[in-house]
């Protein structure tokens, strides 16, 4: 099959998005001369191959289409994304390959060496059981590479991302949330944040927002930049 494939982005997912409902990887790749069904269909075989080889057999996977490319994603645990875009990442070239649309990709018995110890090597266990354990209880789990935290505003708690402490340890009682909205997009999202939080405030209410510019409480900025 002709055609050629550039990839021009591999990244993780780190919560809800356009593909997922949780957590996991995807790559955007530029499709010329190529069909987007042939290359999910190619992906999809290749992904499969190496997700029960590295013990996710039963990630949920998902593919968009749009004129002239496609996202290719899986669900992965958030102790692993970095790992799972190389998982992701080999698949994809697998896939180009299978369609004479590019190079092969590492051996797999050696590129699922590589990837199984990468995954081994991101493995936080903490993580997961914090995160299980604040979703049964309700309550807001946020987590980056360097902090971890449960509940929002003054009910929250927050640790280092390798200090994190045992679910049986946190004092459960004192968290809680405050009413969060979000807004994400490309263009227009501290232009929306600035009118929301200014009805709350004529409404009575203490509203705390955050955009480009600014962090502001109420009427006061506490942050800049």
């Amino acid at each position: 099959m002709r055609g050629s494939v550039r990839m021009t982005d591999s990244r993780r997912l780190t919560g809800p998005n356009l593909l997922l409902s949780g957590a996991g990887a995807v790559i955007e790749c530029q499709l010329e001369g190529l069909e987007a069904g042939a290359l999910a269909a190619a992906w999809e075989r290749s992904l499969d191959r190496v997700l029960v080889a590295v013990g996710w057999p039963h990630a949920v996977r998902a593919w968009r289409a749009w004129p002239g490319g496609m996202s290719l994603a899986f669900a992965a645990p958030i102790d692993a994304l970095y790992a799972a875009t190389e998982v992701n990442e080999w698949a994809f070239a697998d896939a180009i390959a299978s369609l004479a649309a590019g190079d092969p990709p590492a051996p797999f018995d050696s590129a699922v060496a590589t990837l199984r110890a990468a995954i081994a090597e991101e493995a936080n266990p903490r993580l997961l059981a914090l995160a299980a354990a604040a979703e049964a209880r309700g309550l807001t789990f946020l987590w980056d590479d360097r902090r971890v935290s449960i509940g929002l505003g003054e009910g929250s708690r927050s640790w280092p991302a390798r200090e994190i402490t045992a679910p049986e340890r946190v004092r459960w009682a004192g968290l809680r949330d405050v009413p969060l909205v979000m807004v994400t997009g490309t263009n227009g999202k501290s232009t929306t944040v600035r009118p929301l939080a200014a009805m709350l405030r004529a409404a009575g209410r203490v509203a705390g927002a955050t955009s480009t510019c600014r962090v502001e409480v109420g009427d006061q900025a506490v942050a800049a930049g």
